[in-house]
C-alpha cells in the first residue's frame, strides 16, 4: 500500500510563501497597447491602457500639430521638419508663395508661406519663416529647431486600427491646443487616392494631422464625408512622391492628374463649377472635341458638381479608358467621348490653347 506523502510544515510554508509573492507579480503586471491592433479593448484594463497609450501620442505630437491663417480662411497643419516644413491640405494653402501666419499649440503666433501644392490630391505644404519663440521649450528650440513629427506610411494601415486626429475645428483659438479625437481607420481607396476614418472631422480641421499609435503621421485631413464620422484624409505617401517639388514651391498638378491618367486640359481655379480652361493641343481632350468654356457636368455616368469630384473619378481611372463625358457648352450639351492618356512629366507638355 501507497503511503500518503505529505509536505512538511516548512516546505510547505515556503510554497505558500512563493504562491502568495507571485500573486502580486500577476496582478500588477502591467498591459500595454499594441498600435497595431484593430479590434476594440475587452477589459477595463485594456481599455486603460489605449487611453495610455492615447495619451502618451498626443503629449509627443500636440507641439507639431498648427493652425494656419491664410486671409480670411483658416485650416490646420502639421510640422515635419526640424526647420520648419509644415504639411497641410492644397485647399487650405490655395497657391504657392502665399503668406501664412501659424498658430502654435500654446497660441504664439510665427510667420511663413506657402510652397507647392497639388490640387487634383489636395496635398500641400508650407514652412514657418520665423524662428522658434524665445519661451519654447520642445528639444532643439533653443538650437532654432521646431517639434517635427515623423512621416509614417498610411496606405498600409489596416481597417480598425486606432488612430487620433488633430487639427483646429472652426480655426485655431489661441486659449485653446489642438482638439484631440480618438477613431479607427476604415480602408484606403485607390479610387480617390485617400484614406477613410471615422474620427470627427468639422471645418477647420482640413490639413491637420491623422496619426497612428506610434505617433507617425498617416494622413492630413482633406474633405468632410457625407457623414459626420466618414470622413477623407491625404495618404502620407502623397507628400512623399512630391516632396523636392513641394519644397521647391512648385504647383504639380498642372495639365494633369493624379492616378497616372492625363486628359490634357486645365480647369479654371476662379469657378467653383469644373470649367476648362485651357485644352492642351494635341491632348486627349482635344482630340475628344473639348474647348475652353466647357462646363463638364457628367464623367462617366457621374454627375460634376465641382473639380473634386473630376479629380477623384480620374484617380480613379486609367489609361486608355474610354469615357462618356457630357459639358455645357453655352446653352447646349453636348456628349463626348475621352480616351484617357497616361500621364507625361509637365516638360514634355507643349500644348498650346485650343481656339
Amino acid at each position: 500500500m501507497n503511503a500518503v506523502r505529505t509536505l512538511r510544515p516548512a516546505a510547505l510554508v515556503a510554497l505558500l510563501w512563493l504562491v502568495a509573492a507571485a500573486s502580486p507579480l500577476r496582478a500588477d503586471t502591467k498591459i500595454t497597447w499594441d498600435p497595431a491592433r484593430t479590434t476594440s479593448p475587452e477589459t477595463v484594463d485594456e481599455l486603460k491602457a489605449l487611453q495610455e497609450k492615447v495619451k502618451e501620442v498626443v503629449h509627443k505630437v500636440t507641439p507639431s500639430t498648427v493652425g494656419l491663417l491664410v486671409g480670411p480662411g483658416a485650416g490646420s497643419g502639421v510640422i515635419v521638419s526640424t526647420d520648419g516644413l509644415v504639411l497641410t491640405a492644397a485647399h487650405v494653402i490655395g497657391k504657392p508663395g502665399t503668406s501664412i501666419r501659424f498658430v502654435l499649440a500654446d497660441g504664439t503666433f510665427v510667420k511663413g508661406k506657402s510652397l507647392g501644392l497639388n490640387k487634383s490630391v489636395d496635398s500641400g505644404m508650407a514652412k514657418i519663416t520665423d524662428k522658434p519663440p524665445p519661451d519654447a521649450d520642445w528639444p532643439g528650440a533653443k538650437d532654432g529647431k521646431w517639434p517635427a513629427a515623423e512621416v509614417g506610411k498610411g496606405t498600409d494601415m489596416k481597417k480598425g486600427q486606432w488612430v487620433i486626429s488633430l487639427g483646429h475645428p472652426g480655426g485655431p483659438k489661441p486659449d485653446r491646443p489642438p482638439p484631440v479625437r480618438v477613431g479607427r481607420f476604415e480602408n484606403y481607396s485607390k479610387s480617390d487616392h485617400s484614406l477613410r476614418s471615422d474620427c470627427t472631422l468639422v471645418g477647420g480641421d482640413s490639413g491637420g494631422p491623422l496619426f497612428d499609435l506610434t505617433g507617425k503621421v498617416v494622413g492630413i485631413h482633406s474633405r468632410i464625408g457625407l457623414f459626420l464620422e466618414y470622413n477623407m484624409h491625404i495618404p502620407a505617401e502623397a507628400f512623399k512622391d512630391e516632396w523636392d517639388q513641394f519644397v521647391k514651391g512648385e504647383w504639380t498638378d498642372r495639365a494633369k492628374f493624379a492616378g497616372g491618367v492625363e486628359v490634357g486640359l486645365v480647369l479654371d481655379e476662379d469657378e467653383e463649377s469644373p470649367t476648362v480652361k485651357k485644352v492642351v493641343k494635341g491632348g486627349p481632350a482635344d482630340r475628344a472635341g473639348f474647348k475652353a468654356g466647357d462646363v463638364i457636368i457628367q464623367f462617366d455616368g457621374e454627375t460634376i458638381h465641382a473639380a473634386d469630384d473630376l479629380t477623384q473619378l480620374l484617380n480613379g481611372s486609367e489609361p486608355g479608358q474610354r469615357v462618356d463625358v457630357e459639358v455645357l457648352r453655352g446653352e447646349k450639351t453636348v456628349k463626348l467621348k475621352i480616351t484617357l492618356g497616361r500621364k507625361t512629366p509637365p516638360e514634355k507638355d507643349r500644348g498650346k490653347d485650343k481656339e
